[in-house]
């Protein structure tokens, strides 16, 4: 497994995925939305039957997306204007053409739903946070957010309690690019206001977020699922598994000074 050099002096944390998980799956509370505004439960049972159906939605909006919004990793969640509420607006298109559901209810739809994911009793925290943020206190690492998120972000932290723990939540709505381009990174080391290279990202994207913080010049480590896949490296299957990773970079830099 490849080391962390030491000098770590901040960490990003991705957001959902990492330190923040839906408690029931978005597939489920979308069927949940559409039956309280009306909609046909035999039209929406799709939704709670076939688990892989919110991922084909994903898929195919973000096939009708510009081609630069993918290739530039431009921000998706707040810059795409041609679907109310941007990308999600797109998905619901998509979902409603699938649902053979009324056209002229997307907008009525997504809105609902926007402002229902936003409402903090559908989120659950990472368990081991709390040791993560404690850790940083005392080692003096700046924690931060970076994450491929809208606006909303920051206020579920904030209702969730946990948003005060992070110097910053960095969203690509607010940067206007989205993981893994180095634009977002390079965003979070001007906010850190330390060098790309003593910054640990940590989430659950290997592309997003393991080769593109480590392209950007930060270390980076993978979090959770897809953690048997990473061959070369850190791997975390708990936040406060990251405290060891920074121990452990310590403790090589003190045995290296007493041998000098």
């Amino acid at each position: 497994m490849k080391e962390i050099v030491e000098n770590i002096q901040a960490i990003s944390l991705d957001a959902m995925g990492t330190i923040i998980f839906l408690k029931r799956s978005a597939q489920e509370v979308y069927a949940e939305i559409l039956r309280g505004l009306g909609h046909d439960a035999e039209k929406t049972a799709p939704l709670t039957r076939d688990p892989g159906l919110f991922r084909r939605y994903w898929k195919e909006a973000e096939s009708r997306l510009p081609p630069g919004f993918l290739h530039d990793h431009v921000d998706r969640f707040s810059h795409y204007p041609d679907a109310p509420y941007a990308f999600w607006g797109l998905i619901f298109r998509v979902m409603f053409e699938d649902l053979k559901l009324p056209e002229n209810e997307v907008a009525r739809a997504v809105e609902t739903a926007y402002y229902r994911f936003s409402h903090p009793d559908l989120w659950a925290v990472e368990p081991t946070l709390a040791d993560l943020v404690k850790f940083c206190a005392g080692e003096k690492v700046k924690l931060f957010v970076t994450s491929n998120w809208d606006f909303r972000l920051p206020k579920i932290l904030r209702d969730l309690g946990i948003e005060p723990f992070f110097g910053r939540v960095i969203t690509s709505a607010l940067v206007g690019y989205e993981k893994p381009s180095e634009k977002i990174f390079q965003y979070l080391a001007n906010a850190a206001g330390c060098e790309p290279g003593q910054i640990l990202h940590v989430g659950d994207r290997m592309e997003d977020d393991v080769r593109g913080a480590e392209r950007a010049g930060l270390r980076a480590a993978l979090y959770g699922k897809e953690i048997e896949s990473a061959k070369i490296f850190p791997c975390v299957q708990r936040l406060n598994q990251i405290c060891g990773l920074i121990r452990a970079a310590g403790r090589k830099a003190e045995e290296t000074s007493c041998r000098a």
